[in-house]
């Protein structure tokens, strides 16, 4: 199974591109940040990822039209390792987060230190337009090849 979910903040505003065909592709960064105690201290630190995610059709742009850096989001889709090739030859891996579904969510940005269990008033994911498009890609995403 090949499942991910990520909660997290926009690194950067999400680039909206369109194929050759005209189809919508948004890429994007979702910082997620987790707490850790390392070995043989007391302390918590933290530890942010910086996880890239591309979503395509109509969830790209709803994406593109909702969400601004720093928005906290609801990322829900699978993890895709593509290659391309670089001008000079060199062969590139790129691993990314495939977007199915995508909600722009409001509450604090961390929770208690030490407590496993999200905050009372942290809120629930909710779709950031009214019903449009935040949701599945409905075609398959790799019919095409990602403009950038």
């Amino acid at each position: 199974m090949n499942s991910v979910q990520l909660l997290g903040n926009l690194a950067r505003d999400p680039e909206i591109r369109f194929t050759k065909t005209g189809r919508a592709v948004a890429m994007f960064t979702v910082a997620c940040t987790r707490t850790y105690i390392p070995a043989g201290s007391t302390e918590q630190k933290e530890l942010t990822d910086f996880i890239p995610c591309v979503a395509w059709g109509n969830l790209a742009e709803n994406c593109g039209n909702n969400l601004a850096k720093g928005s906290r989001v609801f990322v829900q889709g699978r993890i895709s390792v593509r290659s391309y090739e670089t001008p000079d030859g060199q062969k590139r891996y790129r691993t990314e987060v495939v977007c199915d579904f995508v909600a722009q969510t409001l509450g604090t940005e961390h929770q208690q230190a030490g407590s496993a269990a999200p905050r009372a008033s942290a809120s629930q994911p909710k779709p950031a337009a009214s019903g449009a498009g935040f949701g599945s890609m409905g075609t398959d995403a790799n019919d095409e090849e990602i403009p950038f």
